[in-house]
């Protein structure tokens, strides 16, 4: 397929900025009773609805890629090259404000003096805590939501299936286990996972070529 073609396709199918789709894909991230359960979130539904399969803005974006692929590669496919498509995108509105409203409130109870206000925080024991794990939850899987129907509707356009798919949360918090057991929060701003056998994406920088490790 010529590049004009390929272009044509991410400028019918993606939404950046402020602009929608005027029909928008269900999915049954919005389905969840979550979203009348926790007053902040009734008010954003609506929202996420009308924004899941967008990318927003900032460094957001969706391109097109050659992924070269070695004999033996453990998805068994012939080696040679393979188009690929790369998105990076977000919970869109709905973690903004989310954002914005959890760290105003971890404000309002935990107190630190000077620069160290920028680092409050919600103790997960704490019902505030146990309500924001469930919203961040919430929120990253709208997030993947709106990547899947990226490119869904990009396959769609291309008439081909994916044979594989890499996803990675970055701009997040896991639980996970230290060598002794004891159980933490991790989380790594703009990284994301590098467990063993896990692939990962390296997307480099906006000018630069991306990179599967």
């Amino acid at each position: 397929m010529h590049r004009s073609n390929l272009k044509q396709i991410l400028i019918d199918n993606t939404c950046f900025g402020s602009d929608t789709f005027k029909r928008p894909k269900e999915h049954e991230v919005l389905d969840r009773t979550v979203f009348n359960e926790i007053p902040i979130l009734k008010n954003l539904k609506g929202r996420a609805a009308m924004q899941i399969g967008s990318s927003g803005s900032g460094n957001h974006f969706v391109e097109f890629g050659l992924i070269s692929l070695p004999m033996d590669n453990e998805w068994k496919l012939a080696e040679g090259k393979y188009l690929a498509a790369l998105s990076h995108s977000g919970s869109r509105g709905l973690g903004a404000e989310i954002a914005r409203h959890y760290t105003r409130l971890a404000g309002e109870i935990c107190h630190l003096p000077g620069e160290g206000s920028t680092l409050t925080w919600l103790d997960l024991n704490s019902e505030a805590g146990q309500e924001y794990w469930i919203v961040i939850n919430l929120a990253g899987d709208d997030a993947s939501a709106n990547h899947h129907q990226i490119h869904q509707r990009i396959e769609n356009a291309l008439g081909e299936h994916a044979l594989f798919t890499v996803e990675n949360h970055h701009n997040f918090a896991w639980k996970e286990k230290l060598h002794d057991g004891t159980e933490v929060i991790v989380h790594r701003k703009g990284a994301t996972p590098a467990g063993d056998g896990v692939l990962g994406i390296i997307p480099g920088s906006m000018t630069a070529p991306r990179a599967l490790s």
